[in-house]
């Protein structure tokens, strides 16, 4: 694949952000960049396409300080021997760890090797697992009722799975499973290949659907060849799949019954389908979708699934809908039939390769606003979910302030006109040039409303009513979108950028909001940049730069449904807040720096079934990501920080951490969140995770601690320790 392949798909994909970097127009990122040639591009990532999101573990120890480690190796012999000197082992040495290496070949008939808890198993180069002839056995390896397991392999993938190297487990067509998991979890796979299963390369069977600190982690892997699904996921919340490789199975490659999932990076291709999505708040982000019958079905148990930055190409089908309220948004379609719609209360936002009239019947409504970076000319923009047909016309408007910055109020009126002459248009409205903001009324979108801007909008209004004024009003019905230009005040606002008590299709697009506003009374010591409050439609906030907001960047608060993709925030009290009863919710790709009080990614008062995802989080001097309930009686769960990187570079205050939780009162509590592979790095505050009281059954794994004064520091029990306790903590060892 050339240069100017790769560099189109990127530009067709719109600005597609990484790590809060915007690919401008014309421009083509790093990471996308090809190598010499085609193998050496495949090198730099497990799957092909994008770099690795997941980070080798580096962590003091494995489960506890005080843990005891033997080591067993498992050279060629039966599954048979290898589970007599586990269960010796284990009988020997019953708190123990175990790190079992894999040096040769072991050979399974009748019964599958079952590992015990708290067992890390290393299989080497020249391990592996292979059904022998006659095998009877349901799988070759069996995990029931277990927690505290990983399984790795000692290879590196990018060198590895691309060449003639055999895989780890070899079904060899006859045992129905490679991998069976069964209520169990805190289990961890990376590194792993296999092939040749008769039915599910990998079965995983959860703990129950309420159980998120009993997760279970899949990455950088391969899955191949099997005659069933690849990898079958149930009963086990914010499962996290990275980084791998599910190809050429009978049926569908990821089946995910289980809430909350996130699977990135990661090829499913030549199947019978991509991924099938059966639970709430499923996140699928920068996948490959090939060559399937389907790419990706939104079964009718899904509800909240996002699919953000994915490739879905030369499927039958390209996504199927048959759940509710999915957003899927900038995503590459290239597929004989690209959408079967159905369900109710789903949108595709801004997909390449997808038009309005790909779009046959209700449950799903199309949102393809003109941007600053995507100024495009279609003249379909809007079709609502209920299956009538789009708004036949376009209607472009142009408005110049002509250098005589008029006031913003001028623009309001004459919006009002448009709408008024033009009922069933969308409008396309350009906003040229400086524009004054001299009242309280500020920009009020209309129902149906487009707005690029090229130029600004100054605030001159000084409110007497702070916690009423907003800039920006995008309340509209059916759809508003904004983007591009400049928000700026050196006055208090409540909010440069409002949504709030709407229920719209919403997006805010590459705008620089500045509020000249940090906090401590400087500036204007505004409140809010973008504000959601009681937003019940899809709100996306995405390539955006928010400087100086004074107290939030983002606000998410009483709201469903809201999405901070790739924006770049400073300055603040705190950049992303998850604030009371928001729900649903995700923060991906976004770089948030110099927070002054707060933190950088904030949970609270309750929030549950957010993500915060592939954030970077850097030069904070409070917190980099806190979780923590204060005034809000009730648990602040189910929440999922994942591959998030927090770094210092600067001295932070003497009561903060790279991450945070806790909570104020034993009925004010943080509770039962997941918090995998989150690289904690140079910190100098009071450490790099922080564990406060009423912080208690949170699960924390694969973390990456480095250079920092102090990695964990623990509050929750007295005297003060440096281990998890309340909490549970496991980190496979690393494998050089």
């Amino acid at each position: 694949m050339n240069r100017t392949l790769l560099c189109v798909i990127a530009l067709l994909l719109g600005a597609i952000v990484y790590q809060g970097r915007a690919v401008a127009e014309g421009e083509c990122p790093e990471w996308l960049l090809p190598r010499a040639s085609l193998q050496d591009s495949l090198r730099q990532s497990s799957t092909g396409l994008f770099p690795d999101f997941f980070s080798s573990p580096v962590f003091p120890f494995v489960i506890d300080p005080a843990e005891q480690i033997v080591r067993i190796e498992l050279n060629a012999m039966t599954a048979a021997q290898a589970q007599q000197l586990l269960d010796k082992s284990l009988e020997e040495n019953p708190v123990a760890v175990f790190v079992v290496h894999v040096t040769g070949e072991v050979s399974v008939s009748s019964v599958a090797l079952s590992l015990h808890d708290r067992t890390c198993m290393v299989i080497e180069k020249d391990g592996k697992f292979v059904a022998a002839a006659g095998c009877t056995s349901k799988s070759l390896l069996h995990i029931f009722d277990g927690a505290y397991v990983s399984i790795t392999g000692s290879c590196d993938p990018r060198k590895g799975f691309f060449s003639e190297q055999e895989n780890m487990f070899c079904g060899k067509g006859v045992v129905p499973s490679g991998i069976r998991i069964e209520q169990s979890g805190r289990i961890h796979l990376d590194r792993i290949s296999i092939a040749g299963c008769k039915d599910t390369g990998i079965s995983i069977i959860g703990r129950g659907s309420e159980r998120f600190n009993q997760a279970v982690s899949l990455t950088r892997s391969v899955v191949s060849n099997c005659q069933g699904d690849g990898v079958r996921i149930c009963q086990s919340p914010a499962c996290i799949v990275l980084d791998s490789r599910i190809t050429s199975v009978g049926k569908t490659a990821l089946v995910i019954d289980s809430p909350s999932s996130i699977v990135a990076n990661t090829l499913c291709s030549d199947s019978d389908g991509g991924v099938v999505v059966c639970s709430t708040d499923v996140i699928l982000i920068r996948n490959q979708l090939l060559r399937n019958g389907t790419g990706i079905s939104l079964e009718n148990q899904s509800e909240y699934s996002l699919v953000y930055e994915n490739s879905i190409l030369d499927n039958e089908i390209g996504i199927v809908f048959e759940g509710k309220r999915a957003t899927v948004g900038w995503n590459l379609f290239k597929n004989k039939e690209e959408v079967n719609a159905g369900g109710s209360k789903n949108i595709l936002y801004s997909n390449h390769g997808i038009s309005a009239d790909s779009i046959r019947s209700a449950g799903v409504a199309y949102f393809n606003p003109p941007t600053t970076l995507s100024p495009h000319h279609e003249p379909f923009i809007w079709k609502s979910d209920s299956g009538d047909i789009a708004l036949s016309i376009r209607r472009d408007v142009v408005i110049n302030s002509r250098n005589q910055s008029p006031n913003i109020k001028e623009v309001t009126k004459r919006l009002r006109q448009e709408r008024m002459l033009h009922p069933d248009a969308v409008l396309v409205v350009h906003m040229q040039g400086s524009f004054r903001n001299q009242s309280d009324e500020g920009l009020v979108l209309p129902d149906h409303t487009c707005v690029i801007l090229d130029g600004e909008i100054v605030n001159d209004y000084v409110s007497d009513d702070l916690s009423t004024f907003e800039l920006v009003h995008m309340q509209g019905k059916g759809c508003n979108s904004f983007s591009g230009g400049r928000i700026i005040s050196e006055n208090k606002v409540f909010a440069a950028v409002s949504g709030a008590g709407a229920s719209n299709v919403f997006l805010l697009d590459g705008v620089d909001v500045n509020l000249h506003s940090e906090h401590g009374g400087l500036g204007s010591n505004s409140v809010n940049a973008v504000s959601s409050k009681e937003h019940f439609g899809p709100f996306v906030v995405r390539g955006c730069t928010i400087q100086d907001p004074g107290h939030r960047g983002i606000w998410m608060h009483v709201s469903k449904r809201v999405y901070a993709l790739g924006n770049r925030c400073s300055a603040g009290g705190f950049s992303i807040d998850f604030d009371a009863y928001c729900f649903h919710s995700a923060a991906i790709f976004n770089t948030v720096t110099r927070n002054s009080y707060h933190s950088g990614i904030f949970f609270e008062e309750c929030v549950k079934s957010n993500t915060a995802f592939g954030n970077l989080c850097e030069k904070n001097p409070a917190n980099g990501i806190c979780m923590w309930t204060e005034n809000v009686q009730g648990k602040t769960e189910k929440n999922i920080v994942a591959c998030n990187e927090i770094r210092g570079g600067v001295q932070m205050e003497a009561n903060r951490s790279g991450l945070s939780l806790g909570g104020r009162a034993a009925d004010r509590t943080t509770e039962n969140n997941y918090f995998f592979n989150n690289r904690l790095e140079d910190l100098n505050g009071r450490s790099g995770i922080l564990l406060k009281k009423h912080a208690r059954e949170n699960y924390i794994s694969q973390s990456v601690l480095r250079g920092n004064d102090v990695d964990i520091r623990n509050w929750t029990s007295k005297p003060e320790t440096n281990g998890f306790r309340e909490q549970a903590g496991f980190h496979s060892p690393a494998v050089q």
